[in-house]
């Protein structure tokens, strides 16, 4: 029920997309080497979407569905090896949780190369257990080739499904019984050579650096993270967990000692892929991420349920309805599951288009989509709607000045801004002052701006604003009244940076009083004159604890203002979430010019914002903030 929630409306993640993107080639030659190559994946499940498309078209439910059914397999082969290993008792617990957790769910719900590795690494695990372990089977060649099959089907999946199907044969090799030895070896043998042709792939595939230019080098942080994620952040999930373990430990299993292989192979099988994985992201390339250890993950279930003994069928299902309602509550309203997941970028930015435009009819609009045309072209298709887009990927902004110059050639009413990001916004606003629509989600942000106050006003989304009071500058601002001036035709007021002042109008304040959650984004903007060519001043913003910078990086005024113009606004934003560290009570936020080369200009307004940002961006993999807009 949790997994077919929705369906067959359940939408593509943007990975969906890309992988739908790279579906619709005319020959298997271009598919792999304009579809799977470059991807960073091995080809299985590529090939497959290639196919599975031909078959019954690309609706996301028909994409969907074999992982969907995949997911709810996996149930069941988590029980089965469970009950294999130890007995039925670790089996429904361990069961119990793939069932309900948002790590399994989601990814049963993904048409992409984890739930499928999990699948197959579990199939490979039984086939193994039964070839090794199970004295009562006769049909051990039955088993071997079962173990073969799926553990080839590990390798072509998934790197890291691959790395578990290694480490699944290497564990084989202590435990077999030496005169089948020579057969379990052959049968490895053929595992490596049905895996030959997909080498020059893989070469390939290492050499361009997979997805260490996005993905951040793990911390010491990353595995108390991986925790808390699987457990839903939830006190509740987490008392369950302590819970269930020590039950484990007071009705422990008599079969204690006779377990112990089993218990071992859990504990290095889990922890394995993960030190490799760590260790190749800190030193190598960054590669670890949560999705990744999902092949391994029910072995940490079965290594904190070994424990306990087989209990009688009565306390199995009140142990596992409890696992069943705490994590279905904790899915649905502690992680908003079905309100994050069910609203994915690429759709919700073109419902939201749509949407729009339908509401401002009268007005002209430009959309402004920053997602690939093709994307975009999908959920177009799907809706019946053709739309004229600027597409950001096209666009080739090179800098603020070339971005402006776009903006100031518009002659349109309205602009949409999907995805566009927050240091844009910014300038946009110079030129649509007012916005008429706004929704955030996971991994996007929809805006959309209009020249002309219109009747429907939405509320700000600034939670904090000050801007420098030139004649009676308070606190957090800092100025040298002395190189304050005063228009004597308009009577406005400027802060004069003379050849001699390198710095003279500032902000600084504790960050944390003003946040309402980590997700806010900070905002500086300053409007200066006078600027002549070859300035090298700078707008800086710092975030500094007990007096060093944590963070520091400035704007030259050159990014924003050309050698043909003397004045304009320079501006800076960034998330509070993306700084990369915790926020404390002493972490003090700082602005400022720096007028390194002691030029000579006019600074006429100096603004610093914060505004509530998107506590919903990485929703399906952080904590949800408690306040948030």
């Amino acid at each position: 029920m949790i997994r077919f929630y929705g369906f067959p409306h359940i939408p593509f993640m943007y990975d969906e997309v890309s992988a739908w993107a790279r579906t619709g080639y005319a020959n298997f030659h271009d598919l792999i080497d304009k579809g799977v190559k470059g991807d960073g994946h091995p080809a299985l499940i590529q090939v497959f979407l290639f196919y599975w498309r031909m078959v019954g078209g690309d609706s996301e439910a028909f994409f969907k569905l074999p992982f969907l059914l995949m997911g709810l397999l996996s149930i069941w082969l988590v029980f089965r090896v469970a009950a294999c290993w130890f007995n039925c008792t670790v089996g429904y617990l361990s069961a119990a949780m793939v069932s309900c957790l948002q790590y399994t769910v989601m990814y049963s719900q993904i048409a992409r190369p984890y739930i499928s590795g999990l699948f197959f690494s579990l199939m490979m695990v039984w086939c193994w257990s039964n070839y090794l372990f199970n004295k009562q089977h006769n049909h051990t060649l039955r088993w071997l080739s079962g173990f073969v099959l799926f553990a080839v089907l590990c390798c072509y999946n998934h790197y890291f499904s691959l790395l578990f199907a290694f480490i699944t044969g290497a564990t084989g090799l202590f435990f077999i019984e030496r005169d089948r030895r020579y057969q379990y070896l052959i049968a490895n043998s053929i595992i490596v050579i049905l895996f030959l042709p997909h080498v020059s792939i893989t070469l390939f595939q290492f050499g361009i650096g997979g997805v260490g230019g996005w993905l951040p080098k793990p911390g010491p942080e990353f595995f108390s993270n991986y925790l808390d994620y699987i457990l839903h952040f939830s006190t509740w999930m987490k008392c369950l967990m302590a819970c269930l373990i020590i039950t484990a430990f007071i009705f422990h299993s008599p079969a204690l000692q006779s377990q112990f292989k089993y218990r071992v192979i859990a504990l290095c099988w889990f922890l394995l892929p993960f030190f490799i994985g760590y260790y190749y992201s800190v030193y190598r390339n960054a590669v670890l991420q949560y999705s990744v250890l999902i092949f391994t993950f029910p072995y940490l279930l079965y290594f904190c349920f070994s424990w306990i003994r087989e209990l009688p069928m009565k306390y199995n299902w009140l142990m596992v309805l409890m696992i069943l309602l705490i994590g279905t509550y904790t899915l649905a309203a502690e992680r908003k599951h079905f309100d994050i997941f069910y609203h994915q970028p690429i759709e919700e930015l073109v419902q939201n288009t749509v949407s729009t435009i339908d509401a401002e009819k009268g007005m002209t609009c430009t959309v402004l989509m920053n997602e690939p045309r093709k994307y975009a072209g999908y959920y177009l298709r799907k809706y019946h709607h053709e739309i004229a887009m600027d597409y950001w990927p096209e666009m080739n902004f090179t800098s603020y000045i070339s971005f402006r110059n776009y903006l100031s050639a518009l002659n349109t009413d309205c602009l949409i801004a999907a995805n566009i990001p927050t240091d844009y916004l910014i300038l946009i606003q110079k030129y649509y002052p007012y916005e008429i629509s706004r929704q955030k989600g996971f991994t996007y942000q929809f805006h959309a701006f209009s020249k002309k106050q219109l009747n429907d006003r939405l509320p700000s989304d600034v939670v904090y604003q000050q801007t420098l009071n030139l004649l009676q500058p308070a606190a957090p601002w800092s100025v040298h009244l002395a190189q304050v001036e005063t228009d004597s035709i308009t009577r406005a007021q400027s802060f004069h940076f003379m050849p001699a002042v390198e710095f003279g109008a500032g902000f600084e304040a504790p960050l944390l009083p003003l946040l309402t959650n980590n997700y806010n984004v900070v905002n500086v903007s300053a409007d200066v004159s006078g600027v002549s060519p070859g300035n090298n001043a700078s707008l800086v913003v710092s975030f500094d604890e007990d007096g060093k910078a944590l963070f520091w990086q400035e704007k030259p005024f050159s990014y924003f203002i050309d050698s043909s113009e003397s004045s304009g606004t320079v501006f800076y934003s960034i998330s509070v979430r993306d700084l990369g560290f915790p926020v404390t009570d002493k972490l003090m936020l700082r602005a400022y010019i720096w007028n390194k080369e002691k030029d000579d200009f006019l600074l006429h307004d100096f603004t610093v914002s914060l505004d509530a940002g998107n506590p919903w961006i990485y929703g399906l993999i952080e904590p949800i903030p408690k306040q948030h807009p």
